[in-house]
């Protein structure tokens, strides 16, 4: 690897994806599918994410979002976070335990880039605009929960869930915003690839 490759966030981004497409290439699908909670069809792997179905071909590893006009490319990033949920998850359900992201394993080298971007962002918009937050919250799939002043669940994968907590802020307070991870967020994923997941979350309810 040349030190331009190491430089280069561009270049290291493709790395990254020929890497999960080359373990991609040797895994076992049927396993696969069954330790993440996805169904098996021909030719590759359904995996729903955020509610849209994804089509993870075997062994090429392009994904294909599933649409009703059609199958259309996954974006990269989205690209590598499937093919790594499909050779990370270790068969392990939900726990119903919510964790801060900075308590998933090995996440403090993350945890400050992850709280400034994902986290201010949402409090930043949402933080005075309780109503806007709980209906774009609505309007991505996400459920109500009975946490801070408004709180939604959200299924970023079969077995991964994550959770937008919002405290609405006012003259004296900021608001505050929270994303949390369920307990196994970390057999389901790198904490890399979490982090990436969270963003993604924020970004969208922030469109």
């Amino acid at each position: 690897m040349t030190p331009e490759m190491l430089t280069d966030p561009n270049r290291r981004f493709q790395i990254a994806l020929e890497r999960a497409r080359a373990d991609w290439s040797s895994a076992d699908p049927d396993l696969s599918a069954t330790l993440a909670g996805c169904t098996r069809v021909p030719g590759g792997i359904i995996v729903p994410f955020f509610g849209a179905p994804h089509l993870v071909t075997h062994p090429a590893g392009e994904v294909l979002r599933q649409q009703e006009d059609g199958a259309r490319p996954a974006h990269p990033s989205v690209t590598i976070v499937l093919i790594h949920y499909l050779l990370h998850a270790d068969g392990a359900r939900p726990a119903g335990e919510w964790l801060a992201f900075r308590d998933l394993p090995d996440a403090l080298f993350y945890a400050q880039a992850f709280a400034g971007h994902a986290e201010s962002a949402l409090a930043g918009k949402f933080g005075r605009d309780l109503a806007g937050f709980q209906q774009s919250s609505v309007a991505l799939g996400g459920l109500p929960l009975d946490l801070a002043d408004a709180a939604y669940s959200f299924a970023a994968l079969p077995r991964l869930p994550l959770a937008v907590l919002l405290w609405e802020g006012d003259d004296e307070f900021p608001g505050q915003a929270r994303i949390l991870f369920d307990a196994n967020a970390g057999r389901q994923l790198p904490t890399e690839d979490l982090s990436g997941i969270g963003d993604w979350l924020a970004h969208r309810l922030l469109r």
